[in-house]
């Protein structure tokens, strides 16, 4: 039975690649210029709000070690991109965005200031996040300079968690 199930999930993510691929051709990005992170907040919501139906997050964490997401919500083949500082609130909104979930009500927007440590933080969501779903796909880019980065996707179903990229020295350390 997971033999079955894991094929379908594979079938899925190939599904959903060569729509990224479709999409990347034809997409048309809005970068959002930087504003307050309540307003941040009220964009992405008024996207949701006028139909939006995929998301994508990928997290960070800044220099003062506060965590935040790259989003990216789109309709159609039209995306907006901004950048959300997050704290609980605006994480269990995101997560029930993606998981097709009646939405939270957010009422504060001040980011949480204990993340302390990227890589310890950046651990916890990849673990909460695959507690939340068992589709997950690994891209691997190479830059000019012949770095190659590994990212990992989490898969829900209106959009993914893109976690950061590992740099590799080369192809090799994919088989480790």
């Amino acid at each position: 039975m997971n033999v079955i199930s894991e094929n379908a999930a594979s079938q899925q993510v190939a599904g959903n690649r060569a729509e990224e691929q479709e999409e990347k051709t034809n997409l048309r990005v809005i970068k959002i210029r930087p504003a307050g992170n309540a307003k941040m907040f009220r964009t992405l919501t008024k996207a949701i709000a006028a139909g939006a139906t995929t998301l994508i997050v990928t997290t960070r964490v800044d220099v003062a070690g506060c965590g935040y997401v790259w989003f990216g919500i789109r309709k159609g083949y039209t995306e907006l991109d901004g950048k959300l500082l997050l704290n609980a609130q605006i994480w269990n909104y995101l997560l029930a965005f993606l998981m097709g979930k009646e939405l939270p009500e957010v009422t504060e927007f001040e980011p949480d200031r204990e993340i302390c440590c990227q890589s310890e933080w950046l651990a916890e969501v990849a673990a909460e996040v695959e507690k939340l779903t068992p589709i997950t796909s690994e891209e691997y880019n190479e830059s000019e300079e012949g770095i190659g980065y590994l990212a990992k996707k989490y898969h829900f179903p209106n959009g993914k968690v893109v976690m950061p990229a590992e740099a590799m020295e080369d192809i090799t350390d994919l088989l480790n």
